[in-house]
C-alpha cells in the first residue's frame, strides 16, 4: 500500500523489485534493514510467515572500480551489489558503511503482470533521478534514530509516496486518500514486522483446550490484535469446534451471515442467509458438494451431535426432506459455508496467550446466532447484522475474574471491553467486500 518501489530488473522472464520507503527498526550487521518486499525476506520481519530464502540487496552511489566490479547497475549513478560485496568494500577501506542501503527481499511479477497492473492504474510511473532517490533514502534513514539507540523506530513511508505523487501531478489522489483505512492498517502493519518482536506473552496455564476440543465453543479474545491485519472475519467472532483429527481442530465461525442466500423450492419459498464459517472449504463431516454445512438444535430431528453444544448437523438432503416432510421448517437450521482449520498445538496456544477464549453457557446464545441468518426479502440486505453484539454478550455470560489487558484484574465483562477502532473497521471492510454488507460501518447491530 502506498509503496515506492525501484525496479531492478524488467525483462521478459520476470520482474523484480524493491520498496524505497518501508524502513525498519532491525538491524543486520551493523546497518538498517529496510523492507524489500514479501519474497525472499526470510522471516526477518514476518516470522515463520516468511517466504522464500533470505536475500539481502544493498544500494550505493559508489563508483570505483573495486565498487564497480562487485555491483550491477540499477539507473544511472546507482548500483546494487550484495551483502557480502558491501562488507568487502567496507573492510578493504573502499567504502563507508553509510555509503550503502540494506534491503531484505524483494517484490516479483511474473511476465506482463505487472504491465496490466500498470494499465489498471495500480502503480504510476514516475522518472527515476539517482540523486533525488538517494536523497530521499538518506532523508528517510536520517529521520529515525539508529536502531542501535535502543529506540523502536520505523517508518510507514506515506510522506515519501505523497511528495512523490504530488511530484507526478497526482495531488488529487493523496487528499483523497489520506488517513484512509488502508493508511491506518498500513501503520498497524509496520508496528507489527517492522519493529522488533515483543517478548512472548505470559502463559495462563488455567486455560487449557480440553482433550476432546469437539463442542467447544470460543470467542476471539477480548485484548487480541491477532485478527487485525488478517482473518478479520475472526475478530470479535463466536466459533464452535466442529472436528478433530490427526492433531487439527476445524472449527466453524457462527456470526457471520452474509448476503447469500438458500432458497427451497416448495409452495412458501421459504430463505436463509449463509454464514461465513471460514476460508477453508468442507468437504466431508455432512457438507453439500457445495460446502455449505446444515446445523440444528433439535435433537428430536436427529443428526450427529457436535459435542455437548446442543448443535447438531446433517446432510442437506435430510434437513430438505424434513422440511417438505412439514417435520422441520427452514429457520431451525443454521447454514455454514467454509471453516477454520487449526492445529491443535496452535488453537490451545491462542487459548493460553487470550486470543481466544471458551464461551460458558453458549446455548444460551443460540437463539440469536440463529435469528442473524433469517431472511424474509431481498431488500433486508440493509439490514445484516455483523455479528458483534453476539461476541459482546457472550461475555456477560460468565462473572469470573480474569486479568484485564493491561495486566489488572477485571470482571470478565469488563475484561472484554471492545477492542480498538481498527480492528472493527477492519471487519466492515471486510463484511462490505467478501460478505455482501452494504453498511460500511461494524458498529451496532
Amino acid at each position: 500500500h502506498k509503496s515506492v518501489m525501484l525496479l531492478l530488473q524488467h525483462d521478459g522472464a520476470f520482474t523484480k523489485g524493491v520498496i524505497l520507503n518501508r524502513p525498519s527498526a532491525l538491524e543486520i550487521d551493523g546497518w538498517r534493514a529496510w523492507f524489500g518486499g514479501d519474497v525472499a525476506e526470510g522471516g526477518t520481519f514476518r516470522g515463520v510467515d516468511g517466504k522464500g530464502g533470505q536475500e539481502i540487496i544493498c544500494l550505493h552511489s559508489l563508483q570505483s572500480e573495486a565498487a564497480l566490479r562487485l555491483s550491477l547497475p540499477v539507473i544511472r549513478g546507482v548500483y546494487q551489489t550484495s551483502l557480502v560485496g558491501a562488507q568487502a568494500l567496507v573492510t578493504a577501506g573502499e567504502a563507508q558503511r553509510s555509503d550503502f542501503w540494506l534491503f531484505v527481499g524483494y517484490a516479483g511479477w511474473a511476465p506482463s503482470q505487472l504491465e496490466a497492473e500498470v494499465e489498471r492504474d495500480s502503480w504510476y510511473l514516475a522518472a527515476a533521478d539517482s540523486a533525488v532517490l538517494l536523497r530521499e533514502l538518506l532523508r528517510q534513514g536520517t529521520e529515525l534514530p539508529p536502531p542501535s539507540a535502543g529506540e523502536r523506530a520505523a517508518g510507514d513511508g506515506l510522506a515519501t509516496w505523497e511528495a512523490l505523487m504530488c511530484k507526478i501531478g497526482k495531488t488529487e489522489e493523496v487528499e483523497r486518500t489520506r488517513d484512509s483505512l488502508e493508511d491506518r492498517m498500513l501503520k498497524e502493519w509496520v508496528s507489527v514486522y517492522l519493529l522488533p518482536r515483543p517478548p512472548p506473552r505470559l502463559i495462563d496455564t488455567s486455560r487449557e483446550l480440553p482433550v476432546d476440543a469437539v463442542g467447544l465453543v470460543l470467542r476471539t479474545g477480548g485484548c487480541t490484535t491477532r485478527f487485525t491485519l488478517s482473518e478479520q472475519f475472526i475478530h470479535k467472532a463466536l466459533l464452535v469446534v466442529l472436528h478433530e483429527a490427526s492433531g487439527v481442530c476445524i472449527s466453524l465461525v457462527l456470526n457471520r451471515v452474509t448476503a447469500n442466500a438458500v432458497q427451497l423450492n416448495t409452495p412458501t419459498r421459504p430463505r436463509r442467509r449463509i454464514c461465513f464459517g471460514g476460508e477453508a472449504k468442507l468437504r466431508a463431516l455432512d457438507a453439500d458438494s457445495n460446502g455449505l454445512l446444515w446445523l440444528h438444535r433439535r435433537a428430536d430431528l436427529g443428526g450427529t451431535p457436535i459435542g455437548d453444544s446442543g448443535l447438531l448437523r446433517m446432510p442437506s438432503m435430510q434437513a430438505a426432506e424434513l422440511i417438505r416432510a412439514g417435520a422441520a421448517q427452514l429457520a431451525d437450521f443454521l447454514i455454514v459455508a467454509g471453516a477454520v482449520p487449526w492445529e491443535r498445538a496452535e488453537l490451545a496456544r491462542m487459548l493460553n496467550e487470550g486470543d481466544m477464549e471458551v464461551v460458558p453457557n453458549a446455548r444460551t446464545l443460540w437463539d440469536g446466532v440463529f435469528s442473524m441468518a433469517d431472511a424474509t426479502a431481498e431488500s433486508d440486505k440493509d439490514d445484516l447484522s455483523d455479528g458483534t453484539a453476539l461476541w459482546w454478550a457472550s461475555t456477560l455470560l460468565e462473572e469470573e475474574r480474569g486479568s484485564g489487558c493491561d495486566g489488572s484484574s477485571l470482571p470478565h465483562s469488563v475484561q472484554a471491553l471492545p477492542l480498538a477502532q481498527l480492528a472493527d473497521d477492519a471487519l466492515a471492510d471486510w463484511l462490505k467486500f467478501f460478505a455482501g454488507h452494504k453498511s460500511a460501518s461494524a458498529h451496532g447491530e
